[in-house]
């Protein structure tokens, strides 16, 4: 732990260092977030496409999602990742029915990256496949409904496109089925408010090189969920789509307890109840024990689009390295100062600039933000911009 401790500490300064010198070199980049102030309104909640990869984590931000009265879940897509889509497919529905969730479509991605065969290490997979039990009880559970028949793209596609309200996205695997969609029709970007991926690593090391995978181990820079399909995410990049990303420089020091585990459980709801089944695995396999806290990214993720206070964003020029070998440097979020800033980028969350905190996200009913109750600011929606009314915070 002493050396995590120090690894983390080295990466804060990094962060900082970095983070200065840009916005010393171009006052630009500072620029504050417009798209991530959504019209919360809880008689109207924002339409939200849940994007995943089947990770513990997206479950748990799948999870607090289902429980937030700002947003309205109008379809779920399964990405290849950490899970194989249609088996996760399958069990997510049986997961639903356990939840007494109904009238959601699941759609299945595919199961290759647009490109390459960049991939998750079959050992990943296994705890996916399972459904993370026995910490998850075994899904015995018939399901009420079955996948949708069109898979994760077109279900993108048909639910922006029929929506009569700006669509939210969040992205918390890879963003293949994103770029699909994309790929079939461009003109959906009219009509998205924002898209949150947890995915990169901007100015802080990457994920891969932790693993003993010959290739991933090489890899010093790149975050899993960008590497395993970088011309998706850089297409996403550069789609014109409101991105705003939540990388490892915000999740690594945004660390969650034994505690705020409890409380989950304690709120006593289906989805805190699977919350906190999802920390239990967390705590046996990625931290090391309940003693430690750990990270949960993907509902870092999902906070941030739900309240734009709880971090501070930084507009960046941003590609993503599509050339170099998945070995040295593929999937690198780069900042490319000749490119037009074109993501949004979190850093260093905190539960301080909330009224709530990490143990009462699944408790909470009604948390006043620390602004007046009803506040204007601008989205842009194809070109023009529309007003909108931010009501108090709801979780």
């Amino acid at each position: 732990m002493r050396f995590l401790t120090m690894r983390n500490l080295l990466s804060q300064i990094a962060t900082a260092v970095a983070l200065s010198v840009a916005i010393f070199l171009d006052v630009s980049y500072s620029k504050p977030a417009l798209g991530a102030n959504l019209a919360f309104d809880t008689e109207r909640p924002v339409p939200l496409i849940l994007d995943d990869d089947g990770s513990q984590d997206g479950l748990i931000a799948l999870a607090y999602m289902l429980q937030n009265p700002k947003f309205d879940v109008k379809a779920i897509t399964i990405s290849q990742g950490i899970a194989r889509p249609q088996l996760f497919s399958d069990n997510l529905m049986r997961s639903l029915t356990r939840l007494g969730v109904t009238g959601i479509p699941v759609g299945v991605g595919s199961e290759d990256p647009l490109a390459g065969d960049n991939r998750y290490p079959e050992l990943f997979r296994v705890d996916s496949d399972a459904f993370y039990s026995p910490f998850v009880p075994p899904l015995t559970e018939t399901a009420q409904e079955t996948v949708d028949q069109r898979d994760a793209a077109q279900l993108i596609i048909d639910t922006i496109k029929q929506s009569p309200d700006p669509v939210a996205i969040l992205a918390t695997g890879s963003l293949t089925n994103i770029a699909e969609a994309l790929r079939r029709d461009p003109s959906i970007v009219k009509n998205v408010a924002a898209i949150e991926v947890m995915g990169g690593a901007v100015f802080t090391e990457g994920n891969l090189s932790f693993h003993t995978d010959p290739i991933l181990a090489q890899n010093a820079v790149s975050e899993f969920n960008i590497w395993v399909d970088p011309v998706a995410a850089q297409e996403v990049f550069s789609s014109g789509l409101p991105v705003f990303l939540t990388p490892l420089d915000a999740t690594n020091n945004t660390l969650f307890t034994a505690a705020d585990r409890d409380a989950w459980r304690n709120a006593g709801t289906p989805e805190s109840l699977l919350a906190a089944q999802l920390m239990d695995y967390s705590f046996a396999f990625i931290s090391g024990g309940e003693q430690n806290p750990t990270q949960v990214w993907d509902l870092v993720a999902a906070i941030n689009l739900s309240e734009p206070n709880f971090a501070s964003e930084v507009r960046l020029p941003l590609r993503v390295d599509i050339t170099s070998a998945p070995s040295i440097a593929q999937g690198q979020t780069v900042v490319d100062d000749s490119l037009t800033p074109n993501v949004y980028v979190s850093f260093s969350p905190n539960f301080n600039n909330l009224s709530f905190k990490s143990s009462e996200i699944f408790s909470a009913r009604t948390v006043a933000v620390p602004e007046p109750s009803v506040i204007l600011s601008f989205l842009a929606v194809g070109g023009g911009f529309a007003f909108l009314k931010r009501k108090p915070n709801y979780v």
